[in-house]
């Protein structure tokens, strides 16, 4: 564990939670007052965050972790743990859409999925190292499904930020941020969105995606598998690592795999085995 900081913020891979940080000023870890006082200030400012909700120090719920907060709107936060800082600044970043992760949860657990199943293992993958990708352009969806790295990062490189954006959820990935490396990659999810999205004001696209991702998780039969979501090599995307700059970089196959199912497998291993002992722990009962 690093000591507290906030550098970390200026990386674009921060952006969707990077006002709710700055809504506490701290210069060590949060303490259950700072918690609180995020709380309160998400439910003024960010629409949908629920009323009732609330970051508590140290719970250990006897329940399952989703069963607890979607029974008493608490979400067990151990202090002095970036997992689960950056998973509170996710709740108040994307409050619908966690809100509906936990509602899938809890509707597979009243159909008795206690070991999880693909729906929930999806959900949690999600969850833990999920990248909405709002785009416009067709071709750059699906070089993203092809794997067509020179596609999509070097051809229409110049349609970043204007016909596909990234938008982190997952914050397993943001706990990984911290120290990124080579062989870094998030799990990404297509989410189409017309050309005028990109002209609106960043907060308000935070909130169109935020709507669409809880509609569209209302429906069980939508992300119903973990391969549902793409490999995506996050040291790729134009503005997140100085050496991309060069095309020389994405020459490297190792990162950059020609075959999804060669990826996928090992995204999948190291997303989830790089988090801490929670997120390694919802691989077996629960997502955090």
């Amino acid at each position: 564990m690093t000591d507290w900081h906030s550098s970390y913020l200026a990386h674009p891979l921060y952006r969707p939670i990077r006002r709710a940080a700055d809504w506490l000023t701290l210069t060590t870890w949060p303490d259950q007052a700072s918690y609180d006082r995020l709380a309160a200030v998400a439910r003024e400012r960010v629409a949908g965050f629920p009323a009732v909700l609330r970051f508590v120090a140290d719970l250990e719920p006897e329940a399952y972790y989703e069963a607890h907060i979607g029974a008493t709107g608490e979400v067990p936060t151990r202090l002095c743990n970036w997992h689960d800082w950056f998973n509170a600044l996710a709740w108040c970043a994307w409050p619908r859409a966690k809100s509906a992760l936990n509602a899938r949860h809890l509707r597979a657990l009243a159909r008795g999925e206690v070991k999880r199943g693909s729906l929930r293992d999806a959900a949690t993958l999600f969850d833990e190292c999920g990248v909405v990708l709002a785009v416009s352009d067709e071709r750059m969806a699906d070089a993203l499904k092809d794997m067509d790295w020179a596609t999509l990062f070097l051809a229409r490189r110049e349609g970043w930020g204007r016909a596909i954006a990234p938008f982190v959820l997952g914050h397993a990935l943001s706990e990984q941020g911290l120290t990124p490396h080579i062989g870094w990659c998030g799990k990404a999810l297509l989410l189409p969105v017309p050309p005028a999205f990109f002209s609106q004001t960043y907060e308000a696209q935070l909130a169109q995606l935020d709507a669409s991702l809880a509609e569209r998780l209302a429906d069980d039969t939508w992300l119903a598998r973990p391969r549902e979501l793409l490999p995506l090599p996050l040291l790729g995307i134009p503005g997140w690592w100085t050496a991309n700059e060069d095309p020389a970089f994405y020459a490297n196959t190792d990162y950059f795999r020609p075959s999804r199912r060669a990826n996928s497998s090992s995204v999948m291993s190291s997303e989830l085995n790089a988090g801490d002992s929670r997120a390694s722990s919802a691989s077996a009962t629960s997502s955090s």
